[in-house]
């Protein structure tokens, strides 16, 4: 990859989304499906996380994601989350995340109907064919939120890619409200689902902006 391919960390961005909270069933092949091996065996009882976000800024211009966390993973006795599904809608974003942070990053198409505050469709389309369709509408009142009050190893995130590992915590602050969702369905050979699962929050995120700072990169043998 050239420098060019690539906008360099830390990055700010802006936008809106969707986080859903489920408790999965740990005997469903896609959390395996979806994790790289050597976490497998360091995974912890905990919720998993799907995330929609329509990022209307950041240095590498707007663009969208599909994101799916498992759960958490305790590495050197400490717990965290980690990014192991991942569609964005833009070359640059699939180069730099992969670069900047091990985020399994791969390109697909987004279609979405609505506009936040109301009910939105989106719809991710991979490999020829429909990888996730969801349809969300945001209810109650909005909450400012911070990621920042939450201590950094709360969001600290580790990522695989080939012999390294990067840890980074990002953070966020902007304002929040419950969700319904109304629909969530999958190919799941291409992206897990909540409906496998009993679903624990919906949540919108009408306004944010967050930060993603540059990771520290270490190699395997810090991990054990």
């Amino acid at each position: 990859m050239s420098g060019q391919q690539i906008v360099p960390a830390p990055w700010q961005l802006s936008g809106n989304g969707l986080i859903v909270v489920w408790w999965a069933d740990r005997r469903d092949r896609n959390l395996h499906r979806f994790t790289p091996p050597e976490l497998r065996e360091h995974a912890v009882s905990s919720p998993s996380l799907m995330m929609f976000v329509d990022y209307r800024s950041s240095d590498a211009g707007p663009y969208r994601e599909l994101l799916f966390i498992p759960g958490q993973f305790r590495v050197k006795g400490r717990r965290r989350w980690s990014i192991t599904r991942i569609y964005v809608s833009t070359t640059i974003s699939v180069r730099s995340g992969r670069a900047n942070w091990g985020i399994p990053k791969d390109l697909a198409d987004f279609q979405v109907e609505g506009e936040p505050g109301g009910t939105q469709r989106v719809t991710v389309s991979a490999e020829g064919r429909c990888a996730a369709s969801l349809e969300f509408e945001p209810v109650g009142p909005r909450f400012p939120v911070t990621g920042s009050l939450l201590p950094a190893p709360l969001r600290t995130l580790i990522q695989v890619s080939g012999d390294r590992r990067f840890e980074f915590a990002p953070t966020a602050r902007g304002r929040i409200r419950a969700a319904r969702l109304l629909r969530a369905e999958s190919d799941p050979a291409l992206f897990p689902a909540p409906g496998g699962g009993r679903i624990l929050g919906a949540f919108c995120v009408p306004e944010f902006r967050m930060e993603f700072p540059r990771a520290r990169i270490s190699s395997p043998e810090e991990h054990v």
